[in-house]
């Protein structure tokens, strides 16, 4: 789970804003829903339209596929898609889910398996596999032996079929394999409430789900929302900067600082590199990728955590591919904040004091 951080902020730098909340401007019209799913907090506010009916048909969307992509609940796709891994049986999914499973495999192909939807063998090891709702998770650290079993379970994706009739179905390959969609799942419910806000008539407002930060529209003054981007090392709410989201926007942020646990004196963090089975040692502490697609968004920011500094402004200065596409904001152990010209306009910063710098990086 990615931390609620960035902090969205829907007009003004708020003193007394929750993590991962919307805050309406004073004298709008604004509603907002607060609830819990898909494992974290999630905020929804709507600042025109019949704002009491989309929330609720929001919130609704956001279940509903909750229950579709869980890999906890016995009868959602990926359960059932799990429990025949192997077998050779191709399990009825919902478009959704498909969609889904699409998505997360292209991102899986084009960052070389950085971002991987089939990890949860090698997450399990590690404690990380569980949602947080459940208290049996033990994080241990596996031994090499047994990442070398789990390893080759990783590298085959879900194979997604569309029927004549409009129908889907999914199988996994390989006996002890298991899809996660955690990493992608919120990112991508973000389209879909979307929809169910516009349905209802909403023009302009802002989402937070579960580090997903997601803007329609912009705020009732006309001017783009703002989200802080958190400080990875401070030991409370500490922000690095301030950056404009224009609407139709996602800006997502992945880093190893809010689930993590120590053995022996060594900190392991839940971002693990798939490609050797430990915790990602790229030097980077956060990532923040800003993306008109929410489900890319949510993806490559794990990927880009996984692949580094030169990795990702090599992939984002080519010119080709999806990072080319986003901006930027890359967080290294040394303390230096690297934001993509996209951001440069309406960028904030305010990490002198915390020890960091930052540059620009131009194509």
């Amino acid at each position: 789970m990615k931390r609620l951080l960035p902090l969205l902020l829907s007009c003004a730098l708020l003193a007394g804003c929750g993590a991962g909340q919307a805050s309406p401007s004073a004298g709008t019209d604004a509603d907002t829903q607060y609830f819990f799913a898909m494992d974290t907090i999630m905020s929804i506010t709507a600042y025109d339209g019949d704002t009491s009916a989309a929330l609720v048909a929001a919130q609704q969307e956001v279940n509903r596929l909750e229950a579709l992509w869980s890999r906890t609940r016995p009868e959602s796709d990926v359960s059932r898609l799990n429990d025949h891994a192997g077998d050779g049986t191709a399990v009825p999914i919902q478009p959704e889910t498909a969609r889904l499973l699409e998505t997360a495999a292209a991102a899986a192909q084009e960052s070389g398996l950085a971002f991987d939807p089939v990890l949860a063998p090698v997450m399990d090891a590690w404690g990380f596999g569980l949602t947080e709702s459940e208290t049996t998770a033990v994080h241990r650290v596996p031994s090499q032996e047994e990442l070398s079993a789990l390893l080759p379970l990783t590298r085959d994706l879900p194979q997604v079929t569309a029927g004549e009739d409009g129908s889907y179905t999914a199988a996994l390959p390989l006996t002890g394999q298991a899809a996660d969609l955690g990493g992608i799942a919120k990112g991508a419910s973000a389209a879909y409430v979307v929809d169910a806000l516009t349905a209802h008539g909403v023009e302009n407002a802002i989402l937070s789900l579960g580090g997903n930060i997601t803007a329609l529209g912009h705020r009732p003054d006309g001017r783009p929302f703002q989200v802080l981007v958190t400080d990875p090392l401070a030991s409370e709410d500490g922000y690095l900067c301030t950056i404009a989201l224009e609407g139709g926007l996602t800006c997502s942020t992945s880093g190893g600082y809010e689930r993590y646990f120590e053995s022996d004196g060594v900190t392991y963090h839940h971002i693990i590199d798939p490609s050797t089975g430990y915790p990602a040692q790229s030097g980077l502490l956060s990532v923040t990728t800003v993306a008109a697609d929410p489900a890319l968004a949510d993806a490559w920011s794990t990927a880009l955590f996984v692949l580094g500094r030169d990795r990702a402004l090599e992939l984002w200065r080519s010119g080709e591919g999806t990072v080319a596409g986003m901006e930027l904001i890359l967080v290294t152990q040394g303390q230096q904040v690297y934001v993509t010209q996209g951001l440069e306009e309406g960028l904030q910063f305010h990490g002198e004091e915390a020890g960091y710098t930052y540059e620009i990086v131009r194509r």
